[in-house]
């Protein structure tokens, strides 16, 4: 019995320790903690990703949260600023978004969160700068790779150094501000610890102070100074006067006797009553040194001034944001100073050092070749040289010449501007490039409708005949001014209620309204109205115009057909004017052939727009007898034309022009990246397509022999591989055919493909480990760091312990 109860205490205590994991089991995951950064240029059609450098959450992967990438516009940061809370356009969840046109003018937001299922919780969020257009972003990116090549260090390092050089320079105020008040008038203790009997210590060159080392530096106490003679080698030397806690005895002035010095001496006496002479370095021009011996107080060793422009670099030397170190100029022949002026240019550079500089423009080649540069505050006319004071600017104003003549290649123009205060060489700030197109003098006057003003027929003593209109459009590339066209006969009259003067390149247009003369005689009337401009151009399609005059009396005898039409491209619009039909037919009279207007019943024709075959169709049409024209014989006044449209060309699409994007032809990726790819198809932005249309639809992509596909757009996917190699990217395209209700599939595809290869990646995020998710394996994280190998141990032994009593029982039961 009482084996059994040592094996139920045995028992007890196993079981205890064996349910203890289980709180453990349930730790509390890991919030993240750190400063979340966004790696890549923020300008259009740059990717983005997170940057992981300076989070500090332990063992936290970038498979570890999820992202969250949003546009904050200037809406939403002036709502913010009114205490609201925007809410941010969604722009996507992986892990890197590529910026788009869209984005411009805005901020990109990221936001990662913790996945609890792998132990953590939280969340981190950065913004971004503005994002530029791609133009911008470039220019950005090669500036930072040259700044890369000049320095040759990691940027990051050189971040982590500036906070070291700020630690240290916090050290070094502390140790200054040691000893530096006045006790007792004995005046603060000097840093090179070299003030002598009776003479007040002289600033030393700043080349001989000690070496700042970055590390503060040890002030003795009231209770560590030691004497001179007792100063270890390695231990600074601290001024006598710092001694404020030393033994007080001789600190005192006893009987106009002056306080010693640490080495036993007094301070020499001047002519005023015995005081001391005032070691305070306040009047140093009255100094003399006591032992007769020069001073110290050499030029030669004189800190140097911060004037010396040697020490101004390159980039003290910064250009406005909105300045274009690439000015465009565009004119037409023969433009004028005035226009060469009010096209002017001009770029702005600040000075941002700590002393002037002298900036000078040059120019390479001839200096009139296409343009010239002047300081707007040019300081020597002669040189051509500006000064500017430190923190101001100076303009540099670009102005293309005059008297260039019409070049199929723009002029160009090159500027240096250089600090020429740099007594090594000329200092070079900027290159500008400006260039000069000048067009050839082009004159088009363009009418519409481009056809005769055909007024048909009026009878003898008709009163007044309805205008008709003709708009001109000035099509060429200059401003052209208008001369009033007049009817050469004086049978017509001509107005208009528009400008004279037209813009050119299409914004100018001035529109005619033309009539006949009332009261014209029997007879016809047909005239060409010239149209012309105070340059002297004439336009080559004038006003053509005809009227006719018939007797009080005539008899309608027949209706001329009129002629067909043949040859319009398929999809012509359904509508008289579109399909060229007359506005007047040829009618007989017993007066002599006339003109008859005609109305056309084009909607009633067979004519279907969208049919892709050719087509041949008759439209009818009812013709209106002139004024005097009577039909004594009734006849029928239907007519009809003919009318011929060609059948359509389908679109071809061509398998050359099937591409796949987001991924570079033998590009180096690492087996941390996640490589993106879009598929485009030819004939894929075909939204309106006709019978006998063909297009090339992306199907599916291949990469180590893993095919996967698409069923409908976007022709998009993405994938990570996690060993080192060359590899390829194929994606195959399938020809369709439109039916005119939908596209089939034709026997005929096409692929494309994609070489590029993969290295290791070298991770340097603390805990980071940037594989791929598809390539990775492992057990989900808990947030708990726990071994629970031994309490596993425990109770299996415990098990056994209960086994072995149930087994000991039953042996003893049946004995």
């Amino acid at each position: 019995m009482r084996k059994e109860r040592i094996l139920a205490v045995i028992m007890s205590v196993l079981l205890a320790l064996s349910i203890l994991p289980m709180t453990v089991f349930a730790a509390e995951t890991t919030v993240l903690d750190g400063k979340l950064k966004i790696h890549g240029i923020v300008a259009e059609g740059k990717t983005l990703s997170a940057d992981f450098k300076e989070v500090n959450t332990e063992g936290m992967t970038e498979d570890d949260v999820t992202y969250l990438w949003s546009r904050k516009t200037l809406d939403d940061e002036a709502a913010e600023s009114a205490g609201e809370t925007p809410e941010l356009k969604e722009l996507g969840k992986e892990k890197t978004y590529t910026v788009t046109k869209e984005d411009i003018g805005s901020k990109i937001v990221l936001t990662i969160t913790g996945k609890e299922e792998n132990g953590y919780s939280g969340t981190l969020t950065v913004t971004s700068d503005e994002v530029v257009d791609a133009e911008s972003g470039a220019a950005a990116e090669a500036q930072t790779e040259d700044a890369s090549e000049e320095t040759g260090e990691d940027q990051t390092t050189d971040e982590e150094n500036t906070d070291d050089q700020q630690d240290s320079a916090d050290s070094t105020e502390d140790t200054e501000a040691a000893g530096a008040e006045t006790v007792d008038e004995i005046p603060p203790a000097t840093s090179n610890d070299q003030q002598t009997e009776g003479q007040v210590t002289e600033e030393q060159p700043q080349e001989e102070q000690p070496e700042q080392t970055g590390e503060p530096q040890e002030v003795p106490t009231e209770d560590t100074l030691v004497k001179d003679d007792q100063m270890e080698d390695n231990q600074l030397t601290q001024p006598d006067d710092s001694a404020e806690g030393e033994d007080k005895a001789g600190t005192e002035t006893v009987d106009g006797i002056p306080p010693a010095t640490s080495d036993d001496t007094y301070p020499a006496e001047d002519g005023n009553n015995g005081t001391t002479e005032d070691p305070s370095n306040e009047n140093p021009s009255n100094e003399e040194p006591s032992n007769g011996e020069p001073s110290n107080k050499d030029s030669s060793n004189e800190e140097p001034s911060n004037e010396n422009p040697s020490q101004v670099t390159a980039d003290q030397i910064t250009i406005g944001e909105n300045d274009s170190l690439t000015p465009e100029f565009s004119f037409v022949q023969d433009y004028t100073a005035e226009d060469a002026t009010a096209a002017q240019k001009t770029v702005t550079f600040k000075n941002n050092s700590d002393t002037e500089v002298t900036l000078s423009v040059t120019a390479s080649g001839d200096e009139n070749q296409a343009a010239t540069a002047v300081w707007a505050e040019q300081t020597d006319a002669q040189t051509n040289t500006v000064t500017v004071n430190s923190g101001a600017t100076a303009t540099l104003t670009i102005t293309p010449v005059t008297g260039l003549g019409a070049n199929a290649n723009p002029y160009q123009q090159t500027f240096k501007v250089n600090n020429v205060n740099d007594p090594e060489a000329m200092m070079e700030i900027a290159t500008i490039t400006a260039t000069v197109t000048v067009q050839d003098i082009l004159h088009d006057l363009t009418p519409n409708p481009n056809e005769t003003l055909d007024f048909a027929t009026a009878k003898n003593g008709y009163s007044a005949v309805d205008a008709r209109t003709i708009t001109y459009t000035n099509n060429g590339n200059v401003p052209e001014t208008v001369i009033m066209p007049v009817s050469q006969s004086g049978n017509y009259e001509i107005t208009t209620e528009d400008s004279l003067t037209l813009a050119p390149n299409g914004e100018g247009r001035i529109t005619f309204s033309v009539r006949p003369k009332a009261g014209l005689a029997v007879g016809s009337y047909t005239e060409t109205i010239k149209v012309a401009t105070e340059s002297g151009f004439e336009a080559t399609t004038p006003i053509s115009v005809a009227f006719q005059v018939i007797k009080d009396t005539a008899t309608i005898t027949k209706i001329q057909q009129p002629s067909a039409v043949s040859g319009l491209p398929n999809g012509t619009k359904k509508s008289a004017s579109s399909l060229n039909l007359p506005s007047a037919v040829v009618i007989e009279t017993t007066a002599g052939n006339m003109k008859a207007a005609v109305s056309w019943n084009v909607k009633g024709s067979s004519y279907r727009q969208s049919a892709t075959d050719e087509q041949n169709f008759t439209v009818s049409g009812t013709i209106t007898l002139p004024d005097g024209v009577d039909n004594d014989n009734n006849l029928n006044l239907a007519t009809s034309i003919d009318v011929n449209v060609k059948a359509y060309s389908p679109k071809m699409a061509s398998a050359e022009n099937n591409t796949i994007t987001g991924i570079d032809y033998n590009g180096v990726y690492t087996t941390q990246s996640k490589i993106s790819f879009t598929a485009v198809g030819a004939g894929m932005d075909n939204t309106s397509p006709r019978k006998g249309d063909t297009r090339y639809e992306p199907k599916s992509w291949t990469v180590l022999n893993n095919t996967l596909g698409w069923d409908a757009a976007p022709y998009t996917a993405s994938f990570g591989l996690a060993k080192s190699g060359d590899y390829t990217l194929k994606v195959n395209f399938e020809q369709q055919k439109y039916d005119g209700n939908s596209w089939q599939p034709t026997n005929t595809t096409d692929t494309r493909q994609v070489s590029f290869s993969i290295t290791k990646a070298n991770v340097t995020a603390p805990g980071a480990n940037l594989t791929p998710a598809i390539s990775r394996t492992g057990a989900v994280k808990t947030g708990d760091s726990t071994q629970i190998l031994p309490f596993i141990c425990i109770l299996i032994i415990a098990a056994g312990a209960i086994g072995g009593v149930v087994f000991y029982k039953k042996k003893n039961k049946n004995k």
